[in-house]
């Protein structure tokens, strides 16, 4: 998604987004149509009204000239009820288009979350999750306030400047042609720092990702960091990168100052030769007093939407990498599993593995041709070295990783044509290390079974031997326990993570290494616990220790 890149300046131009990745993020509008024809219907009513004000304007100055104040009242009434209703309109199209704009943009992010759950495991595992979480927070917090501050206001600039232009050309058409004299230079000043601002925001969006990554890591990392006396190396570290982004920041700021000022240079220039036309044409005879002023008064509003437009193209190339990062992820295909929709029958338990061969991505082959039967009920051992492939027939079994060939099966039926999620919610792991969540012991427990009763999650912490310490604590089951429950021992963490796989009571349980943070005293009562309760349900024990073999019926060696 991102990738490290020094601060120098013969960079290459990021790609831009797909037209198909542009329909996909415009697909999202879709649902708002009724809102967004609103706010079309509010800006062409506020731009017609914003029109009215130079043609009032300069008939009221006609006016003057010719007759004195005489006679102007209506015009002047006019003039303020126009100058009233314009700012009404511009005030509510603002309320209405930035609404509907929020919604989109918070569309966008539950679809961007809920894709990224449905992603397959290796694409997270493929990708850094400070890229992740910095496209989900700051990168899609930009977007928002290009949505919402600036992309809502160009349909009043290019209606009001279209309405203005035309205008102009029904008084004066000769003068009026020198407008579209001006775009040339327009288009070649965009030109000029376009592709400079993509790679300059491109960089930027990447440096301040790998500050969000680093500061994730280290300070999930803290306990090392001290332990290895490292917190100065960090600190250097971290403000050297903190650095690099904001060289790029720089630089990028420069660069958009640019646009809007030349924008409005030219702008000028251009009014300056303009008064010296009008003014050779007022001398012939060529324009009224009243057409003058209106000329001038619908110049002066062709300006400002010039400007502003500029600074909406710059802004436009600083998110162009944003959407195409965004489009991009939600471009990727989910998991499989996700595409079938067939139940999965309850279980008994009974568990296949028939001729299995699997390969992590660009690693070599794991298991080749691997056969194993569970029966309904039975607790089997599988034991082997490191790197042999114990967990990864766990991550086969859960369908995180679809094998390559080969099958598996549970009382028969195929993992690969059933609903993954029935799948899973028929399959309790207790991992190595437990999987808390920031929260209390009460959520991380009911983590196991969504609606579960207070009853049900204090039962579920008695039959894993947690009653106990979970009651000593300062708030008993309302105790925060902090990020990754750091404030629990090991040992306590199992507990809870056994307490979680007890109260979702499906009939296959793994316990993946799920004794490794305990002493033998420790695992000796965590075994006797499992024994105890277990009974009844099917038990893959990933192991190398020998007291978490005793809970076995049957050894597997691999």
């Amino acid at each position: 998604m991102y990738a490290d890149h020094p601060v120098h300046d013969d960079l290459p131009e990021p790609p831009p987004p797909t037209p198909d990745q542009m329909r996909m993020i415009a697909s999202l509008a879709r649902p708002h149509a009724r809102s967004l024809a609103l706010v079309a219907g509010l800006t062409l009513a506020s731009s017609a009204t914003t029109l009215t004000i130079p043609w009032l304007a300069g008939n009221l100055a006609g006016k003057l000239i010719e007759a004195g104040p005489l006679g102007t009242t209506r015009l002047v009434v006019l003039l303020v009820l126009a100058f009233i209703a314009s700012a009404a309109l511009a005030a509510v199209v603002q309320i209405v288009s930035g609404n509907t704009a929020a919604r989109i943009l918070a569309d966008l992010r539950a679809k961007l979350y809920d894709h990224l759950q449905s992603l397959p495991v290796g694409w997270h595992v493929a990708h850094r999750q400070g890229d992740v979480l910095a496209l989900m927070t700051t990168e899609v917090a930009h977007l928002g306030h290009f949505l919402t501050g600036t992309l809502i206001g160009v349909p009043p600039l290019l209606l009001t400047a279209a309405g203005a232009a035309l205008l102009m050309l029904r008084i004066d058409a000769s003068l009026a042609l020198l407008v579209p004299l001006l775009i040339p230079i327009y288009v070649i000043l965009l030109k000029l720092v376009g592709r400079r601002m993509r790679v300059l925001a491109e960089r930027e969006q990447n440096a301040e990702a790998q500050v969000l990554a680093l500061a994730e890591d280290n300070l999930g990392a803290i306990s090392a960091i001290k332990g290895f006396a490292r917190e100065d190396l960090e600190s250097t570290r971290y403000r050297s990168r903190v650095e690099i982004a904001r060289l790029y920041a720089v630089r990028l700021i420069r660069i958009q100052s640019i646009v809007e000022p030349v924008s409005a240079l030219v702008a000028s220039l251009a009014s300056l030769g303009l008064l010296m036309m009008i003014g050779d044409h007022l001398h012939q005879g060529r324009l009224s007093g009243q057409e003058l002023f209106s000329f001038l008064f619908y110049a002066a509003l062709l300006t400002r939407p010039v400007g502003e437009l500029a600074e909406t193209w710059g802004q436009v190339q600083v998110t162009r990498g944003t959407l195409a990062r965004m489009a991009s992820v939600l471009a990727t295909a989910p998991e499989p599993g996700y595409a079938v929709s067939n139940p999965m029958p309850l279980l008994r338990g009974a568990i296949h593995f028939e001729k299995v061969d699997f390969a992590y991505p660009g690693r070599s082959r794991v298991l080749r041709g691997f056969d194993l039967d569970i029966a309904a009920g039975e607790k089997i051992a599988i034991l082997g070295d490191n790197g042999a492939g114990k967990t990864t027939i766990v991550a086969l079994l859960l369908r995180l990783y679809d094998c390559q060939s080969g099958r598996i099966t549970l009382d028969g039926n195929d993992i690969t044509q059933v609903s993954v999620q029935d799948l899973r919610a028929q399959i309790s792991v207790v991992p190595q290390r437990a999987q808390l969540l920031s929260g209390t012991v009460r959520e991380n427990i009911a983590f196991g079974r969504h609606g579960a009763s207070r009853a049900e999650i204090d039962e579920a912490a008695r039959r894993a031997d947690a009653w106990d310490f979970v009651t000593a604590l300062p708030q008993g089951f309302d105790t925060q326990i902090g990020d990754r429950g750091v404030r629990l021992s090991g040992g306590q963490g199992q507990r809870i993570a056994l307490a979680r796989a007890l109260l979702k009571d499906a009939p296959i349980v793994v316990l993946d290494e799920a004794t490794s943070m305990y002493d033998p005293h420790g695992e000796e009562r965590f075994v006797e616990t499992c024994t105890r309760i277990l009974q009844g349900k099917t038990v893959v024990i990933i192991t190398h220790r020998p007291a978490s073999v005793a809970l076995a019926d049957r050894v597997v060696r691999i």
